[in-house]
């Protein structure tokens, strides 16, 4: 599987896990989503961003953005690890969904078709991320 579809695959299982919120509303999903969330950013950080400063016109413009918006996620899902009551975590949660959708909206339609059309080589990218993973985990 090359690297945009294991990012996308990624992205509709973090939509899961907010829609596992929706339904459950319990506080072990959250930690489970934020931990998601951390990951993936990391590894999109580590793989994905500099292969499109690298590789695509106007890759820089696109990396700082979608690194600000992570920088706005990291710091909700902070923000959820310190919210004490129910009703604040539900909002919070309802907010974070918000910001990552936008955000994933960005990349599948701006971000991950400039890397193709750049020819960026997918299936790179896909051991770039995993080699990511790894150093991660």
């Amino acid at each position: 599987m090359d690297g945009f579809t294991e990012l996308e695959q990624d992205h509709r299982a973090i939509e899961e896990d907010f829609q596992s919120f929706v339904r459950d509303n319990e506080e072990p999903i959250v930690r489970d989503l934020a931990e998601h969330l951390t990951r993936h950013a990391q590894q999109e950080e580590a793989a994905l961003y500099p292969a499109l400063r690298r590789w695509v016109d106007g890759g820089d413009d696109l990396a700082d953005r979608a690194q600000q918006e992570h920088a706005t996620i990291a710091t909700m899902v902070a923000e959820l690890y310190d919210s004490a009551t129910p009703e604040r975590l539900t909002e919070l949660v309802a907010s974070l969904r918000d910001v990552v959708t936008a955000h994933v909206e960005f990349e599948e339609s701006e971000v991950f078709p400039a890397m193709r059309d750049a020819r960026v080589d997918a299936d790179q990218l896909a051991a770039d991320l995993r080699a990511g993973d790894r150093r991660v985990s």
